[in-house]
């Protein structure tokens, strides 16, 4: 999983980090901490969704 953090810009504002790429700038702390939990969570649900799938295919290669 790509690692994603909050770091502070040259400016004062606040930009999400991923792999040492900005994602996004120009945001206060509170925006870029609730940015960084959104894409979080968005990652875990994808990987979630992809979960029932993985196992029906494991069970229809075992069968």
């Amino acid at each position: 999983m790509a690692r994603i953090s909050v770091k502070l810009a040259g400016d004062g504002t606040h930009m999400v980090v991923q792999d040492h790429r900005p994602i996004a700038s120009g945001m206060s702390v509170d925006e870029a901490e609730n940015f960084l939990t959104f894409l979080r969570v968005s990652a875990r649900v994808r990987r979630t969704r992809r979960l029932p799938d993985a196992v029906r295919n494991r069970g229809v290669l075992a069968a």
